[in-house]
């Protein structure tokens, strides 16, 4: 039986994709969890408004991120924290306060965007690799104690 995932299933496929899956397989467990819908005509034409959809988000998340790249490009974000007199931070600084912090300066950023290694623990300056796709690049993060 032709299905449309609705969901990514393991062994199966990618949501949206269309698979040959065994009839009993569809009808006892995809389609009665909602992880699969039949492949009907009407089906495939609102997948492919769905996707049109998708595809339209996306270009937009693009050219978002692509311009508060264009803004970050040699620039330093300051993020002000609790810190003791060594330096240490009370908490550490994750993705989602660094990108909370850049959405608040410079303009809107995921946190998925951001490639931390570890939480940032210590007060200075740290160098900040985002990448969206095939655009990449790099911002001072400047951590300051309060």
């Amino acid at each position: 039986m032709k299905v449309i995932l609705l969901q990514d299933v393991a062994r199966i496929g990618r949501r949206f994709e269309m698979k040959v899956v065994p009839d009993g397989h569809a009808l006892n467990m995809l389609i009665p969890k909602r992880l699969a819908e039949p492949a009907t005509p009407e089906n495939m034409r609102r997948l492919k408004e769905r996707m049109k959809k998708v595809d339209e988000v996306r270009a937009g998340a693009a050219s978002t991120f692509e311009d508060t790249l264009k803004k970050l490009e040699g620039t330093t974000v300051t993020l002000p924290v609790s810190a003791n007199e060594q330096g240490h931070l009370f908490k550490s600084v994750k993705a989602t306060d660094i990108a909370a912090q850049v959405t608040k300066e410079v303009g809107p950023l995921d946190a998925d965007h951001i490639a931390l290694h570890s939480p940032l623990k210590e007060v200075g300056e740290h160098e900040i690799a985002i990448s969206s796709g095939d655009l990449k690049g790099t911002f001072t993060l400047s951590i300051t104690k309060e």
